[in-house]
């Protein structure tokens, strides 16, 4: 009865594959500190935890920094949770420097938040990675708590519709579990860079200007029932 149930487990951690996000963000007093020494902090996390799927930083037009760490499945997302502050000790010693650098660098407190991928709203085209896009345009939304049953169903019509007129991008959405209220929503729109984003974007706009009549109850019932709360602008830390 043990090994079917351990061979029950195993077989559901491997169908499982809801992506899982950590977002640490904050402020720094030098953002250059942060982008040399981010790319050791990301080498030194993903060789301790190899149920990391990737980590990313940002920089971002707003001040802040973001760093992101996704992990596909709830055991790798658990097991990352069980051991993240014996990898943060680790790191402290075998990095004492860079450490103090960091620390010295923080400028007020660091904002941790945890979120799934709503994959019925995300679409990515093919041979997508995220370390490929340097720039993101990144949206913070608030939906009212009692609709978002409403918000998704619209929003996947909305992504339905593009799809129907060969309007083709990528796009991440996220909905929070922890550190925000689970109303609110992340919506990732990466780009190879901030001038790629905007003509990307004006291609899509000038597309659906073309069936106006079927995209705007839509965008006015999204309107309704959402508010978008932050909008940034993030590069990628090399």
């Amino acid at each position: 009865m043990g090994i079917m149930l351990f061979a029950g487990n195993q077989a559901w951690a491997q169908k499982d594959t809801t992506m899982w996000m950590v977002m640490n963000e904050y402020r720094v007093h030098d953002q250059s500190i942060f982008e040399k020494n981010y790319p050791v902090v990301r080498a030194f996390w993903l060789k301790a935890d190899t149920g990391t799927s990737d980590r990313i930083g940002h920089t971002s037009e707003s001040g802040r920094v973001y760093t992101l760490a996704l992990f596909k499945g709830a055991q790798n997302f658990g097991a990352f949770m069980g051991k993240r502050v014996k990898i943060n000790d680790a790191f402290e010693k075998a990095q004492p420097a860079i450490n103090k650098q960091n620390t010295q660098n923080l400028n007020g407190a660091v904002v941790r938040s945890i979120w799934v991928r709503v994959d019925s709203l995300s679409r990515f085209e093919p041979g997508y990675k995220m370390v490929n896009y340097d720039f993101r345009k990144m949206n913070m939304i608030s939906v009212t708590a009692d609709k978002i049953k409403e918000y998704e169903a619209n929003a996947y019509k909305l992504g339905q519709m593009d799809d129907a007129h060969g309007i083709h991008y990528n796009v991440a959405v996220f909905r929070c579990t922890e550190g925000y209220p689970t109303n609110t929503y992340l919506v990732f729109l990466p780009d190879k860079s901030l001038m790629d984003y905007y003509k990307n974007r004006d291609m899509r706009y000038s597309k659906r200007a073309q069936f106006k009549n079927d995209y705007d109850p839509m965008r006015r019932l999204a309107t309704d029932l959402s508010l978008i709360v932050r909008i940034d602008h993030l590069d990628r830390v090399k």
